[in-house]
Protein backbone atom coordinates (compact mmCIF):
# COMPACT_ATOMS: atom_id res chain seq x y z
CA UNK A 1 0.00 0.00 0.00
CA UNK A 2 1.28 3.88 -0.78
CA UNK A 3 1.96 6.07 1.56
CA UNK A 4 -1.27 8.49 0.29
CA UNK A 5 -3.33 4.71 0.44
CA UNK A 6 -2.38 3.97 3.78
CA UNK A 7 -2.67 7.81 4.72
CA UNK A 8 -6.53 7.49 3.08
CA UNK A 9 -7.34 4.30 4.55
CA UNK A 10 -6.60 5.79 8.41
CA UNK A 11 -8.37 9.27 7.69
CA UNK A 12 -11.52 7.72 6.62
CA UNK A 13 -10.90 4.78 9.35
CA UNK A 14 -10.25 8.27 12.04
CA UNK A 15 -13.37 9.98 10.26
CA UNK A 16 -15.68 7.22 10.54
CA UNK A 17 -15.11 6.73 14.25
CA UNK A 18 -15.10 10.79 15.18
CA UNK A 19 -18.54 10.91 13.13
CA UNK A 20 -20.54 8.16 14.66
CA UNK A 21 -23.79 9.28 15.98
CA UNK A 22 -22.93 7.59 19.60
CA UNK A 23 -19.88 7.39 21.28
CA UNK A 24 -19.07 4.71 24.22
CA UNK A 25 -17.25 6.69 26.70
CA UNK A 26 -15.50 4.78 29.91
CA UNK A 27 -14.23 5.76 33.42
CA UNK A 28 -10.85 6.03 32.91
CA UNK A 29 -7.48 6.15 35.37
CA UNK A 30 -4.66 8.03 35.05
CA UNK A 31 -2.76 5.40 35.35
CA UNK A 32 -3.37 3.68 32.23
CA UNK A 33 -2.61 6.68 30.41
CA UNK A 34 1.29 7.15 31.54
CA UNK A 35 2.34 8.12 27.58
CA UNK A 36 0.27 11.53 28.11
CA UNK A 37 1.15 14.76 29.63
CA UNK A 38 -0.48 14.14 32.97
CA UNK A 39 1.43 17.30 34.15
CA UNK A 40 -0.55 19.02 32.13
CA UNK A 41 -3.84 17.54 32.89
CA UNK A 42 -3.27 18.36 36.61
CA UNK A 43 -2.30 22.03 35.91
CA UNK A 44 -5.26 22.68 33.21
CA UNK A 45 -7.54 20.91 35.41
CA UNK A 46 -5.95 22.90 39.19
CA UNK A 47 -6.50 26.37 36.74
CA UNK A 48 -10.07 25.53 36.00
CA UNK A 49 -10.76 24.64 39.85
CA UNK A 50 -9.65 27.86 40.74
CA UNK A 51 -11.93 29.45 38.34
CA UNK A 52 -15.24 27.61 40.41
CA UNK A 53 -15.30 24.96 37.69
CA UNK A 54 -16.13 21.03 39.02
CA UNK A 55 -14.63 18.02 38.31
CA UNK A 56 -16.96 15.35 36.54
CA UNK A 57 -14.26 12.81 36.12
CA UNK A 58 -11.61 11.20 33.64
CA UNK A 59 -13.34 9.55 30.71
CA UNK A 60 -12.10 7.76 27.58
CA UNK A 61 -13.73 7.30 24.36
CA UNK A 62 -13.51 3.62 23.29
CA UNK A 63 -14.51 4.76 19.92
CA UNK A 64 -12.19 6.77 18.96
CA UNK A 65 -9.49 4.41 20.70
CA UNK A 66 -10.78 1.17 18.65
CA UNK A 67 -10.71 2.98 15.12
CA UNK A 68 -8.09 0.92 13.62
CA UNK A 69 -5.30 2.31 16.02
CA UNK A 70 -5.22 5.68 14.25
CA UNK A 71 -4.93 7.43 17.67
CA UNK A 72 -2.94 5.98 20.97
CA UNK A 73 -5.76 5.77 23.58
CA UNK A 74 -6.37 9.00 25.44
CA UNK A 75 -8.00 10.27 28.46
CA UNK A 76 -10.39 12.90 28.92
CA UNK A 77 -10.52 14.99 31.76
CA UNK A 78 -14.20 16.77 32.01
CA UNK A 79 -15.17 19.36 33.78
CA UNK A 80 -18.01 22.31 34.34
CA UNK A 81 -18.58 25.52 35.52
CA UNK A 82 -20.19 26.53 38.20
CA UNK A 83 -23.21 27.48 36.70
CA UNK A 84 -23.26 24.23 34.56
CA UNK A 85 -23.04 25.82 31.15
CA UNK A 86 -20.15 25.06 30.50
CA UNK A 87 -18.22 22.21 29.81
CA UNK A 88 -14.50 21.81 29.41
CA UNK A 89 -12.93 18.65 27.96
CA UNK A 90 -9.00 18.48 28.60
CA UNK A 91 -6.88 15.50 26.24
CA UNK A 92 -4.03 14.76 24.95
CA UNK A 93 -4.33 13.91 21.38
CA UNK A 94 -0.97 11.28 19.76
CA UNK A 95 -1.50 9.94 16.77
CA UNK A 96 -0.40 6.41 16.43
CA UNK A 97 0.07 5.08 12.91
CA UNK A 98 3.70 6.29 11.92
CA UNK A 99 2.04 7.09 7.96
CA UNK A 100 -0.70 9.59 9.13
CA UNK A 101 1.56 11.30 11.92
CA UNK A 102 4.13 12.10 8.90
CA UNK A 103 1.00 13.68 6.69
CA UNK A 104 0.21 15.69 9.68
CA UNK A 105 3.62 16.63 10.45
CA UNK A 106 3.92 17.83 6.63
CA UNK A 107 0.81 19.57 6.80
CA UNK A 108 2.00 21.20 10.43
CA UNK A 109 -1.59 19.73 11.67
CA UNK A 110 -0.22 17.53 14.54
CA UNK A 111 -2.44 17.18 17.45
CA UNK A 112 -1.09 17.29 21.00
CA UNK A 113 -2.54 18.86 24.28
CA UNK A 114 -5.99 20.42 23.11
CA UNK A 115 -8.73 22.22 25.13
CA UNK A 116 -12.41 21.86 24.47
CA UNK A 117 -15.45 23.90 25.34
CA UNK A 118 -18.75 23.15 24.68
CA UNK A 119 -21.78 24.62 25.70
CA UNK A 120 -25.61 23.34 24.48
CA UNK A 121 -28.26 25.83 23.91
CA UNK A 122 -32.49 24.87 24.47
CA UNK A 123 -32.70 25.45 20.44
CA UNK A 124 -30.58 22.33 20.26
CA UNK A 125 -27.84 24.86 18.75
CA UNK A 126 -23.89 24.47 20.02
CA UNK A 127 -21.63 26.96 21.02
CA UNK A 128 -17.82 24.80 21.49
CA UNK A 129 -14.19 26.70 21.32
CA UNK A 130 -11.35 24.59 20.95
CA UNK A 131 -7.61 24.55 20.83
CA UNK A 132 -7.71 21.50 18.20
CA UNK A 133 -5.26 21.98 15.23
CA UNK A 134 -6.70 23.99 12.23
CA UNK A 135 -7.32 20.77 10.16
CA UNK A 136 -10.20 20.37 12.72
CA UNK A 137 -11.45 23.33 11.71
CA UNK A 138 -11.36 22.89 8.00
CA UNK A 139 -14.14 20.59 8.08
CA UNK A 140 -17.15 22.27 7.93
CA UNK A 141 -20.01 21.77 10.45
CA UNK A 142 -23.49 22.05 10.47
CA UNK A 143 -25.65 25.25 11.00
CA UNK A 144 -26.96 24.00 14.50
CA UNK A 145 -22.76 24.08 15.62
CA UNK A 146 -21.10 27.57 16.47
CA UNK A 147 -17.53 26.68 16.13
CA UNK A 148 -14.12 28.46 16.52
CA UNK A 149 -10.70 26.99 16.35
CA UNK A 150 -8.29 28.66 18.69
CA UNK A 151 -3.99 29.25 18.31
CA UNK A 152 -2.09 26.26 19.49
CA UNK A 153 -0.69 27.35 22.86
CA UNK A 154 -3.93 29.39 23.85
CA UNK A 155 -4.49 29.23 27.47
CA UNK A 156 -7.42 27.53 29.79
CA UNK A 157 -8.00 30.57 30.87
CA UNK A 158 -8.36 32.56 27.83
CA UNK A 159 -10.24 29.33 26.19
CA UNK A 160 -12.75 30.17 29.08
CA UNK A 161 -13.28 33.35 28.54
CA UNK A 162 -13.24 33.49 24.43
CA UNK A 163 -16.41 30.88 24.68
CA UNK A 164 -18.19 32.63 27.42
CA UNK A 165 -17.67 35.67 25.07
CA UNK A 166 -19.04 33.61 22.09
CA UNK A 167 -21.85 32.39 24.38
CA UNK A 168 -23.18 35.94 25.26
CA UNK A 169 -22.84 36.82 21.68
CA UNK A 170 -24.64 33.39 20.46
CA UNK A 171 -27.57 33.98 22.86
CA UNK A 172 -27.88 37.65 22.23
CA UNK A 173 -29.47 36.34 18.58
CA UNK A 174 -32.23 34.04 20.24
CA UNK A 175 -34.45 35.09 22.60
CA UNK A 176 -36.14 33.28 25.05
CA UNK A 177 -32.66 30.68 24.13
CA UNK A 178 -30.85 29.77 27.38
CA UNK A 179 -27.53 27.33 27.47
CA UNK A 180 -28.69 23.70 29.38
CA UNK A 181 -27.03 22.88 32.31
CA UNK A 182 -25.00 19.66 32.82
CA UNK A 183 -23.98 18.65 36.21
CA UNK A 184 -23.42 14.76 36.12
CA UNK A 185 -20.91 13.09 34.00
CA UNK A 186 -23.99 11.40 32.41
CA UNK A 187 -25.24 14.49 31.49
CA UNK A 188 -21.94 15.54 30.21
CA UNK A 189 -21.83 12.00 27.69
CA UNK A 190 -25.49 12.68 26.77
CA UNK A 191 -24.58 16.22 25.90
CA UNK A 192 -21.25 14.68 23.80
CA UNK A 193 -23.55 12.15 21.76
CA UNK A 194 -26.12 14.85 20.89
CA UNK A 195 -23.61 17.11 19.35
CA UNK A 196 -22.14 13.72 17.96
CA UNK A 197 -25.05 13.07 15.90
CA UNK A 198 -25.65 16.33 14.64
CA UNK A 199 -22.01 16.08 13.13
CA UNK A 200 -22.50 12.63 11.68
CA UNK A 201 -25.66 13.25 10.05
CA UNK A 202 -24.17 16.65 8.37
CA UNK A 203 -21.24 14.04 7.46
CA UNK A 204 -22.90 11.71 6.03
CA UNK A 205 -24.71 14.43 3.36
CA UNK A 206 -21.63 15.38 2.40
CA UNK A 207 -20.10 12.41 1.65
CA UNK A 208 -16.90 12.24 3.98
CA UNK A 209 -14.50 14.85 3.76
CA UNK A 210 -14.08 16.79 0.36
CA UNK A 211 -11.31 18.31 -1.42
CA UNK A 212 -11.91 21.60 -0.99
CA UNK A 213 -11.59 20.54 3.25
CA UNK A 214 -8.32 19.05 2.34
CA UNK A 215 -7.36 22.10 0.26
CA UNK A 216 -8.00 24.26 3.39
CA UNK A 217 -6.02 21.78 5.82
CA UNK A 218 -3.10 21.91 3.96
CA UNK A 219 -0.87 24.62 3.70
CA UNK A 220 -0.20 26.04 -0.14
CA UNK A 221 3.20 24.46 -0.36
CA UNK A 222 1.46 20.87 0.72
CA UNK A 223 -1.76 21.26 -2.10
CA UNK A 224 -0.04 18.40 -3.92
CA UNK A 225 0.07 16.34 -1.04
CA UNK A 226 -2.83 17.25 -0.24
CA UNK A 227 -4.59 16.27 -3.31
CA UNK A 228 -2.61 13.07 -3.96
CA UNK A 229 -4.40 11.87 -0.54
CA UNK A 230 -7.50 13.12 -1.69
CA UNK A 231 -7.47 11.16 -4.83
CA UNK A 232 -6.68 8.06 -2.97
CA UNK A 233 -9.51 8.68 -0.26
CA UNK A 234 -11.69 8.69 -3.35
CA UNK A 235 -10.46 5.20 -4.64
CA UNK A 236 -11.03 3.70 -1.74
CA UNK A 237 -14.64 5.22 -0.53
CA UNK A 238 -15.25 3.95 -4.30
CA UNK A 239 -13.49 0.42 -2.98
CA UNK A 240 -15.77 0.02 0.28
CA UNK A 241 -19.12 1.26 -2.16
CA UNK A 242 -18.32 -1.27 -3.97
Amino acid sequence: MSPESRAAHEILAMLEATYQPTHRFVPAHPRSFRHLDQRWYDRAARTLEQRGFKRLGDLEDRTITEAGGVLSPAMIRTLRSSDGAVAVSLYHARIRSFPLRALFWVLRQLPGTIIDCETECTDGSFVVTSTAPASTGALEMPALISSRFLPKGTTVESAVAQHEARITAHLAHRPGVTARRVTTSEELIAMQNRLNALKSAYRGEIGGVTRDELDRLAPAWARGVAGDVHAAIEVEQWRRAS
